[in-house]
Parts: C-alpha cells; structure tokens; sequence
C-alpha cells in the first residue's frame, strides 16, 4: 500500500516537472547561445585573450544557474505538493533530465537545418547519422544528462529547504516567489554586468583594443545595379571607436590602385567617376555608396574594386568585397 501511495505521489510530480524541464531547457539554451552573442556582440572581437575567457566563464555560471532556475521551478509549480526532499529531489531530477532533452533537439534540430540551409541534400541521412554519433558515445552522453539533473536537483533542494521553514501557504507562496525572484535576478546580474563592465573599461582605455581583429569581421557586398554603375554596402561593421576613418577607402585595381573613394578623390584620379554620396561609403552598417562611370563596366574583364579600413591603431586591413549573388547564395 505504501509503495502504490509513492508511486501515486511520484506521478503527480511528473507534469509539472516535465514543464519545469521545459521551460528551463529552453533557458539554457537562450542563455547560452543568443543571450551570450548579444551581450558580447561587437566588443569581444576586440581582444580575443580577454573576452574570450570572460564571455566563457559567464556562459558557464549562466548555465549553471538555469539548471538551478529548472529544479527550484520543478518544486515551486508544485504547489506545496511536495512532501519530503526525496520528492523534491524526484521531481528536480526529472526536469534536469527534460531540460537535457530540450538541448540535444535543439542542437540537432538547428544542425539539420544549417545542414539544409547549405544546400545539403540528404537530411534524413545526416540525421540518421546524428542519431547515431549520440548512441556511440552514450556514455558521455548519460553522463551530461546526469551532471544537468544532479544541478537541478540542488536547485529543487535549495528551494524546498526555504519551503519546509512556511507555515501556511502565504508564507510557502511568498517564500517560493522570493527564491525564485532572486534566481532570475542573480541571472539577470551575471549576464548584464560583466560586458557593461567590458564597454566600460574599453571606454576608459583601460583594456587594450585589437582594432585589426574587428576590422577583419567586416565585409562589402557589390552590386551591379546598371552596366556602368556599382553599389557598395557595408555589412557587420565593427565600434566606430576601433575606426580612425569614418569612411573606407575605395581603390581600383588593388591597393595600389586608383583612389575613387570619394568625388574628391575620383576627381583627382583623371577618371570619368561619379560618386554619391560625394563623401563615399561610411562605415556603418547598412551604408550604401553608388560609383558611376565607363572603368566600372561589367565586361570581359570586370574592374576589381578593393575596400580598405583604417583602424585606430595604424592598421589598414583589405575587406572582402562580395559579389551581391554570392552574397545572397551564402545567405
């Protein structure tokens, strides 16, 4: 009679569990991988051997501290239903191993459709084989799942110990709100703290900035919008305090080149080359530049068109100029 009374209890544990899991899987997955990219975007290029390391470690607690958020939320849409640690430790374990779930679907899914999107053609046997990478290294699977549940389970004992001091169910309510409330807010801290740090310290010299690597995320695409006629757009440009030019520099026929990369410049050149803006391409995202004359006629024998960016510490690094269509192929 006991044992059909636990495995009743038990059972009425699993739902909400299994939306803790849920809910904390995806979490660890916004907090590993999108809510990283946006607090580090466009400073971590900066200076690799710091931020590096830095937006690591803030990963690392992060995921560790979803995994906590996970068991505390196993415990907490209980209700008061838990009755001892074993069953908060049941109901923990049990949204770990969900929350691992959630993670290993996620990354297959999203590698499958990379996998499509590059113009793979046998999705059903790369997925098979995805299957299979996963049961022939089942132990260091089983192992990361046990390493996630066992985090959860720590979170559903934190919380359940502040649960069992409630009188009432105000107070076991209140309780549970301020625990969980101070989780997520633990979470926001780690996550915003160190990159505002970071921008700060970069602002106030005093992290040495690597404006050369920045520059080299930068890239411009080309377009023929008439025969006689270019545009150039800059993509994924770097902090413009990495930039000792506002503008890029514009060459025909290499560095070494003919300097068109403003009207000024164009008129110097001896070249029938018009340019709007007069004052040439900027460099921020999105700007757009139009070259018009005869050089730029799309024959035989195409004009090349180098782009350079000169950064803050003395460097003048050649951008890759795409091809508008094959911009568009590699989107």
């Amino acid at each position: 009679m006991k044992k059909e009374q636990t495995l009743q209890n038990l059972k009425r544990l699993l739902p909400a569990a299994l939306l803790a899991g849920l809910l904390g899987g995806g979490l660890f997955v916004f907090l590993g991988s999108y809510a990283d990219m946006w607090c580090w975007h466009g400073i971590i290029c900066l200076n690799h051997s710091i931020f590096d390391i830095s937006s690591t470690l803030q990963v690392f607690v992060l995921c560790i501290l979803a995994l906590f958020f996970t068991g505390m939320l196993a415990v907490a849409l209980q209700r008061g239903e838990v009755g001892s640690q074993a069953q908060a430790a049941f109901a923990g374990g049990v949204s770990g191993f969900m929350a691992f779930f959630v993670i290993r679907v996620y990354t297959r899914v999203s590698n499958l459709l990379w996998y499509v999107g590059n113009g793979g053609t046998d999705p059903v046997g790369y997925l098979i084989d995805s299957i299979s990478y996963i049961l022939v290294n089942f132990a260091s699977t089983l192992f990361a799942a046990l390493i996630m549940a066992a985090l959860a389970v720590l979170g559903a004992l934190i919380l359940f110990s502040s649960l069992e001091k409630a009188a009432t169910p105000e107070e076991n309510a209140r309780a549970s709100r301020l625990v969980l409330g101070s989780t997520v807010l633990i979470i926001l801290v780690c996550m915003i703290i160190p990159p505002l740090v970071a921008r700060l310290m970069i602002g106030a010299g005093m992290i040495r900035v690597h404006s050369s690597a920045a520059l080299m995320g930068t890239f411009i695409s080309l377009e023929h919008t008439a025969p006689d006629t270019i545009v150039l757009t800059a993509h994924k440009v770097p902090p413009a305090f990495t930039l000792a030019d506002t503008h890029f520099s514009v060459y025909i026929d290499g560095l070494d080149g003919i300097d068109v990369s403003n009207a000024s410049a164009a008129a110097a050149s001896g070249l029938a080359v018009a340019v709007e803006p007069a004052d040439g391409l900027q460099a921020f995202e999105g700007s757009q530049a139009t070259w018009k004359g005869p050089v730029f006629e799309d024959n035989s024998t195409p004009t090349s068109v180098t782009v350079i960016a000169h950064g803050t510490d003395g460097s003048e690094i050649e951008l890759m100029v795409l091809n508008r269509s094959v911009l568009a192929s590699l989107n």
